[in-house]
């Protein structure tokens, strides 16, 4: 086999030698000037269907000027090298190598194009400043008032849970939140979202939750609806001391179905259903425990200061225990001291 038109003989490509064929042939193709729309709001960058974020303009215009690149459908890519060069406020020149394969033949390709950055609001960010939300999260308490620290806790928790959601989708976000009395509602994006929130909640706290809907219009002949999800947190938190029965637990841990105590007077666990713990009595806080210096140890208890009358009180010392500091935590209570860890 020989070129027709350079007379070489060897391998043809379509009747051509590789160096006539790559000639008068080109694989790749880009647009001469193309538009990269950035959100005025959060700063992401529309990248075909979808907004991404990236941690610099220039880093954008090179993945939006790549993917802007046409490959022709019998060539495979193999590799990109790119710079872009600022050219005033709006507009980057990008400089392109395209390294592919065709056949057996490495090809290597230059591609020029300028990309002018165009600023606008995303749908996300026009939905945001709308208020829109389609469910409602209220977070109230059950049988005494948040505190200031709960408050902040409970907001903070919300908040970073739905940053964290909205990382990977950017259909889920709170568009307002409102402090009202006794608690929060969160305004959601989505009836899927507002369930999510209200579960971690649910899994956090052990709390009880109740939904209710309305219909808001129609769509395409479809009902649209708006939930209301009702997230009633209990009176106890995890460290708190309850009591059931007239012996007093510590909470030590919650979830969405029950909750682990501790029997502060013989250390003995217990699991209870959240159901049986609705209405239970609160006597104490983490912020009720004392720290308490440990003058002498032995194996079955500790002898202490009393933090209040400094006078040396034993106190049974749970098996298994070991200390990790000059002071243990204790709890006072109607004249008793009970142990509760380090």
């Amino acid at each position: 086999m020989f070129c027709v038109k350079c007379g070489k003989e060897g391998k043809t490509y379509d009747s051509l030698c590789s160096e006539c064929y790559l000639k008068s042939n080109k694989f790749t193709n880009c647009p001469e000037v193309s538009d990269l729309v950035y959100c005025a709001h959060c700063k992401d960058f529309q990248i075909g269907k979808g907004w991404v974020h990236y941690d610099s303009e220039e880093e954008a215009v090179k993945e939006f000027a790549i993917g802007n690149i046409m490959l022709r459908q019998d060539a495979v890519l193999d590799a990109v090298e790119c710079s872009a060069e600022r050219l005033d406020e709006k507009h980057y020149l990008v400089k392109i190598l395209v390294y592919l394969l065709y056949d057996d033949l490495e090809v290597v390709e230059d591609c020029t194009t300028t990309v002018r950055v165009r600023r606008n609001v995303c749908d996300r960010c026009n939905k945001i400043q709308g208020s829109y939300f389609e469910s409602i999260v209220q977070v109230r308490p059950s049988a005494r008032h948040f505190s200031d620290k709960e408050e902040e806790e409970i907001l903070s928790r919300v908040m970073k849970y739905a940053e964290g959601v909205s990382k990977n989708n950017r259909d889920a976000f709170i568009s307002k939140v409102v402090e009202v009395h006794g608690g929060y509602d969160f305004y959601a994006s989505t009836l899927a979202f507002g369930k999510m929130i209200a579960r971690d909640l649910i899994s956090t706290y052990g709390a009880e939750t109740k939904e209710s809907s309305s219909i808001q219009g129609q769509k395409d002949g479809r009902n649209i609806y708006r939930v209301t999800y009702l997230v009633r947190l209990p009176p106890y938190r995890v460290r708190d001391i309850i009591e059931i029965k007239g012996k007093l637990y510590i909470v030590s841990s919650t979830g969405p179905q029950t909750a682990k105590l501790r029997n502060i007077k013989n250390h003995e666990p217990k699991t209870v259903s959240n159901v049986d713990l609705r209405e239970v009595r609160v006597v104490g806080t983490k912020d009720d425990f004392m720290d308490a210096v440990v003058l002498t140890e032995t194996d079955r208890e500790f002898q202490i200061m009393h933090p209040s009358s400094y006078k040396t009180v034993e106190i049974k010392k749970p098996r298994g225990f070991k200390r990790t500091g000059d002071t243990i935590k204790i709890f006072s209570y109607e004249g008793e001291l009970y142990f509760i860890g380090n």
